[in-house]
């Protein structure tokens, strides 16, 4: 924005915090009943942010003091990446941050009350926390009947002015950044789509830290200059692209579906004004799922084009493969082979566009896509590389699954509100046992909670009710016979 607006400086990280928390409390709190549930919502929400900047400021603190890409020490060949590092300390273990191995300086520790360590272990687990609360609340939202109509204290103009606003500066950050390159590029770091994993990462958040210099010469050589530069191009317009559909989403679910513009613009700017937002707006990884989740529930009248978006999602990410039973068992009664054949057309072509750009090794990229593979144990992030036993998501796992296939038979009737609620409990699961990162995709059901804070009564909103039927052919019907009436009876 310096570009554009002179003497502009973009405000730390820290500092957006504290503005756009207070802006959140005082647009949407309701003050004369601040015991109601949209109010513990708004705060449920909220408290995700204390476990992101404690993980940005670990990992910032850990880069100060030096780092091993986790590529490097896997490149050596033998079975565990942390295993091929130079232990300091007398064999202990080191840290490891965000797909790297980090020690301190003279490979040190550092000896602060919250070391690097202890920062990114507490972030973590604060999220995972988080995630919990909110899985168990949107699986309860099925069970909350009164939902009042409760309008933010500004009106809808100047909501739709703020999140325009706010929009405009969030994508021009996107677009002027300097390029962060992601260490974790490339499938070998968890399920995914490889064409997706590959693209850089573009950091929105300024680090004074990094010297531009450093980081141009950081660039792996190997990479041609042309490539790089087309993958950075590519990696900006998904994520503007993104971020502008997951916006324009958030609006027209709340204009369509909802039946109010001024629900949809407030939903819309709460997503906005949060601190994770302009701290992840260039993570294509985060907001290209969560646009096509997001697409899936606005063209929810339309199956077909909803299987659509929603096999999109899933084979970029694997992840929300775990909603189908849900949204089958939401179609079953109209729509459901509508909306399997979009979701089959989806996957294949994504796995054509695969075999097209990456025949080599296509069997372990498809293995990669789909999840087939044994459950990691080494190598990972988030809490699991930070002292969890990795042998602990094998159960997370199974009660992942079970909780996933019992949206088959509960609730009996589903309506748009479940698909919502439950999409957004699922996708809030699955950081448990995300074992690179788990707790920081929060894109992924973040949006679909915060429909479900301000959505109204939507019992109506049934496959049977909103879905058209296929149109068939009418089957000829067999002329009636005239029956000739005797002369004397005739009128």
């Amino acid at each position: 924005m310096s570009q554009f607006l002179f003497y502009y400086v973009r405000p730390e990280p820290q500092t957006w915090v504290f503005l756009s928390i207070f802006s959140i409390l005082g647009v949407f709190v309701v003050f004369h009943r601040f015991w109601s549930m949209r109010n513990l919502d708004i705060l449920l929400i909220l408290s995700f942010t204390l476990g992101y900047m404690m993980v940005y400021e670990g990992n910032k603190a850990a880069l100060s003091h030096g780092e091993v890409p986790l590529a490097a020490s896997m490149a050596t060949g033998s079975g565990s990446p942390l295993a091929e590092v130079n232990r300091p300390n007398g064999g202990e273990d080191p840290l490891l941050v965000g797909g790297a191995v980090v020690a301190g300086e003279g490979g040190e520790r550092p000896d602060a009350a919250w070391s690097p360590r202890s920062l990114l272990y507490w972030g973590f687990l604060s999220l995972l926390v988080c995630a919990g609360l909110l899985t168990v609340r949107m699986l309860l939202d099925t069970a909350i009947v009164r939902r009042p109509l409760l309008e933010p204290n500004l009106n809808g103009g100047g909501m739709l002015f703020i999140g325009i606003s706010l929009l405009v500066f969030l994508l021009v950050n996107v677009g002027m950044s300097t390029k962060d390159e992601n260490r974790k590029q490339g499938p070998d770091l968890g399920p995914g789509y490889v064409l997706l994993s590959a693209l850089p990462q573009i950091s929105t958040v300024l680090d004074r830290t990094i010297d531009p210099d450093e980081e141009a010469a950081a660039i792996p050589e190997a990479q041609p200059t042309g490539n790089r530069k087309m993958k950075e191009m590519i990696a900006r317009v998904l994520a503007i692209g993104a971020n502008l559909v997951l916006v324009f989403c958030i609006v027209g679910i709340g204009y369509w579906h909802f039946g109010s513009l001024n629900t949809g613009v407030g939903a819309a700017t709460f997503y906005l004004l949060l601190p994770y937002t302009a701290y992840a707006t260039g993570r294509v990884d985060h907001v290209v799922p969560g646009a096509m989740l997001l697409m899936a529930l606005l063209m929810y009248r339309q199956p077909f084009i909803a299987g659509l978006f929603l096999g999109c999602a899933a084979g970029v990410t694997y992840y929300p493969f775990s909603l189908l039973p849900l949204w089958c068992s939401f179609y079953w009664q109209r729509g459901i082979r509508r909306f399997t054949a979009g979701f089959a057309l989806a996957v294949v072509a994504l796995v054509v566009a695969m075999a097209i750009l990456h025949p080599a090794d296509l069997a372990h990229h498809l293995s990669y896509m789909f999840g087939i593979k044994r459950v990691a144990m080494n190598g990972m992030d988030g809490v699991w590389g930070l002292g969890w036993h990795p042998f602990i998501r094998i159960p997370i796992i199974v009660v992942f699954a079970l909780l996933s296939i019992s949206f088959v038979v509960w609730p009996p009737q589903k309506n748009l509100a479940t698909l919502i609620s439950c999409s957004a409990a699922l996708m809030a699961a699955t950081q448990f046992w995300h074992g690179f990162g788990g707790g920081l995709y929060l894109a992924w059901f973040l949006p679909l909670a915060i429909l479900t804070v301000f959505r109204p009564n939507l019992d109506y909103c049934v496959a049977l009710e909103v879905v058209r039927p296929t149109k068939r052919k009418a089957k000829p019907t067999k002329p009636l016979e005239v029956l000739e009436l005797p002369p004397e009876n005739a009128a």
